[in-house]
C-alpha cells in the first residue's frame, strides 16, 4: 500500500512540473466576435492659410500695447532732453566770467558767506539772451551760454535765470522787473549801508503792507499801476529804475503760483514748475557799474514767505493737469 502511494505521488508531481513548462503548440484562436463600432472623437486640427479677413483683424490687434508707465517714461525722457536744459543752473566755469572784482568780494565777504544774501553782476543786454529756437554765436555771448546769459537774476532762486522768471534784469541802462505772473516793484532808499536797512526803515512800509492779488483781473490792474509808478510817503515804487552807484534800493517780488503752459518740441508743461515761486522782500546796493561790465549788486533778503496761488481760467483746448508748484 505504501508503495502504491509513492508511485501515485511521483506521477502527480511529474504532471505538475510538465504543466509549468511552455507548450510548443500555440493555444487555439478564440472564435471571432462582432467588430465594435468606433466611438466619435474630436477632429484633429487642420492647417489652412488665413483668410484676408483674418489678416486684417490680426493687423488691427494691439500685439504690444503701450502701457501708461511707458508713456510716462517717454514723457520724462523728452522733458530731460528738451525742457530741462532751458532752466538749468550755470556751471562754476560759466559763472567765473561774472565774478565780482576782488575789492568788492573782500568788502562784502560777509554777505557772500551768509545765507539769503550775496553779490552778483548783471551784464548789459547785447542780444545774448538765449532762446530755444535761436543760437547766438557772438564771441562775447559764448561766455554766457546759459539761461539768462548773465543778464537776469532771481533773488528767490538765488541764481541767474531766464528774464521772464527773474526778479531783476539789466536792460538799456535800467534795472527792470521782468518776471511773468508776478507783482514786482522797487524804490530807492538813498546812499546807506544795506546792513542798516530793516523792515521798519523809512520807505519800507509800502512794501511790507502791500496785499497780493486774489484773482487774475486784480493782478493786471495792480501791475499797470506799478508800470506807471506809485508814489507813497515821498517814495516812488515802480517796475524799473535807473541805477546809481552806491545807492541802496528795496524790492518786493510776489511770484504767484499757478500755471503757465509752454510747449517745446511738442511737449506741453507748466513752466512755473521750473521756478521757485515765493513772496520776498530784498534790499540791494549798486557797488560797481560801468558800460562794459554792467552793474555789480550786493543784496540781502529781509523776508521770504509762500506766495498765493492764482488760478487762471482754462481754455477749451487746455487739458494739461495741475502739477506741483516747484521743480527746482
Amino acid at each position: 500500500m505504501r508503495y502504491f502511494f509513492m508511485i501515485a505521488f511521483s506521477v502527480v508531481s511529474a504532471a505538475a512540473a510538465y504543466g509549468q513548462q511552455p507548450s510548443a503548440t500555440p493555444p487555439p484562436t478564440p472564435p471571432p466576435t462582432s467588430t465594435p463600432q468606433p466611438t466619435s472623437s474630436p477632429a484633429a486640427p487642420q492647417t489652412s492659410r488665413p483668410s484676408a479677413q483674418d489678416l486684417r483683424r490680426l493687423q488691427q490687434f494691439p500685439l504690444n500695447p503701450v502701457s501708461r508707465s511707458d508713456m510716462l517714461a517717454t514723457r520724462v525722457a523728452a522733458h530731460q532732453r528738451l525742457v530741462a536744459p532751458l532752466y538749468r543752473k550755470p556751471s562754476d566755469k560759466e559763472l567765473a566770467a561774472l565774478r565780482p572784482s576782488e575789492s568788492v568780494a573782500a568788502k562784502y565777504s560777509a554777505l557772500i558767506r551768509s545765507e539769503d544774501s550775496g553779490v552778483f553782476r548783471l551784464m548789459p543786454d547785447i542780444g545774448c539772451v538765449n532762446n530755444e529756437k535761436v543760437i547766438t554765436v557772438k564771441e562775447q555771448c559764448l561766455k554766457f551760454a546759459f539761461p539768462g546769459s548773465g543778464n537776469s537774476y532771481s533773488f528767490r532762486a538765488e541764481r541767474y535765470r531766464l528774464r521772464h522768471l527773474a526778479d531783476l534784469t539789466f536792460e538799456r541802462g535800467k534795472l527792470r522787473i521782468t518776471g511773468i505772473f508776478m507783482h514786482g516793484f522797487m524804490t530807492e532808499l538813498g546812499e546807506m549801508p544795506i546792513d542798516l536797512v530793516g523792515l521798519a526803515t523809512p520807505g519800507m512800509q509800502f512794501l511790507t503792507s502791500f496785499e497780493p492779488s486774489g484773482g487774475p483781473d486784480d493782478v493786471v490792474k495792480k501791475d499797470d499801476s506799478f508800470v506807471r509808478g506809485v508814489v507813497y510817503d515821498r517814495f516812488k515804487y515802480s517796475k524799473s529804475i535807473v541805477p546809481r552807484l552806491n545807492s541802496t534800493y528795496a524790492l518786493r517780488a510776489v511770484a504767484y503760483r499757478g500755471r503757465i503752459i509752454r510747449a517745446v518740441g511738442g511737449i506741453m508743461y507748466n513752466e512755473l514748475d521750473f521756478d521757485k515761486r515765493r513772496d520776498v522782500i530784498v534790499v540791494f546796493k549798486v557797488v560797481e557799474m560801468d558800460d562794459a561790465n554792467g552793474v555789480t549788486i550786493a543784496w540781502k533778503k529781509l523776508a521770504d514767505r509762500e506766495s498765493p496761488r492764482i488760478r487762471v481760467p482754462r481754455s477749451k483746448d487746455d487739458d494739461e493737469p495741475e502739477t506741483s508748484e516747484e521743480a527746482n
